[in-house]
């Protein structure tokens, strides 16, 4: 997967019309930025070098040169794994499998690659800011819908291992009482892998009307909750037919569920490490993992 062609589609429909016109340049023939200047460039995209620059920063890059870069880094990437045999992946549904051996090969190939790209859109200061927020946080809400909520669960039962203030309910009407009582201390965090769900944009609304710190991890994309959250971090993982259910998506959250926190333990270890140490001790004792 081209994170950079994802960035640039994500953001697509918000840049202003020069800007789209670079877009739609780069996007037919990203090869050019790396034969041509950035004035040759201007010319035959029928665009400006201001228009460039401006392009390259909406999508999070610094510059034309740090966006040649990420492509260059993506190309090498790239070819390591085709060299190395690395994951193909077949776009089938779930009855065009012909073997088991294919079956597991292509979970295998979408799982390793949901992970990849997700770290490769690993942002270390917005994580560095979530962490500060839930250690610092009154309270914890973790909110989840359908598959999202196996991810939203996980960091929950992690959290209260290590005596957080964290709640998390399957309940919709549930969620949306609990979400009436947040207040500007506390962290909200949506797991979703649709902004266009509506249980999840309801409750939204209710926290960010509250006042609350609201978090979403979701996947890559403009929409009314990346746009609205105070902290989005993105996940992504290779789109198989709808009718199959989601599978790879999954493995991308629990990645970033075991990053927020090890992230979050490691900063407040001196604080908790008597939870960890206790909870493994009745574990133990009782001969469970």
């Amino acid at each position: 997967m081209n994170i950079v062609s994802e960035k640039i589609k994500s953001c697509y429909n918000s840049l202003p019309t020069a800007e789209r016109n670079v877009a739609d340049y780069v996007l037919k023939n990203k090869d050019d930025l790396f034969q041509y200047p950035i004035k040759e460039l201007a010319n035959k995209s029928g665009t400006t070098q201001a228009a460039w620059t401006r392009f390259a920063q909406a999508i999070g890059y610094n510059g034309l040169k740090d966006l040649k870069n990420a492509y260059y880094s993506e190309a090498n990437t790239s070819l390591q794994q085709a060299d190395k045999g690395g994951p193909k992946i077949a776009f089938k549904d779930v009855n065009e499998y012909t073997s088991l051996q294919s079956i597991v090969d292509n979970i295998w190939a979408t799982s390793v690659q949901a992970i990849q790209t997700t770290y490769r859109l690993f942002d270390a200061g917005t994580i560095d800011e979530v962490v500060n927020k839930i250690i610092n946080a009154k309270q914890i809400q973790v909110f989840g819908v359908g598959t999202a909520s196996l991810a939203a669960y996980d960091l929950y039962c992690k959290l209260c291992r290590i005596h957080y203030n964290v709640v998390f309910n399957h309940d919709h009407h549930m969620n949306m009482m609990t979400c009436s009582q947040i207040g500007p201390s506390d962290v909200a965090i949506f797991f979703c892998d649709n902004s266009k769900n509506k249980e999840i944009m309801q409750i939204f609304n209710i926290a960010k009307e509250k006042g609350g710190t609201t978090v979403a991890i979701t996947k890559l994309g403009n929409n009314p909750l990346t746009t609205g959250c105070d902290h989005v971090l993105f996940t992504t993982s290779p789109e198989i037919d709808k009718k199959s259910g989601i599978t790879s998506s999954r493995f991308a959250q629990l990645f970033m569920v075991d990053t927020l926190y090890t992230a979050i333990a490691n900063r407040d270890y001196s604080r908790i490490h008597k939870y960890l140490k206790d909870s493994y001790e009745v574990f133990n004792e009782t001969g469970r993992d």
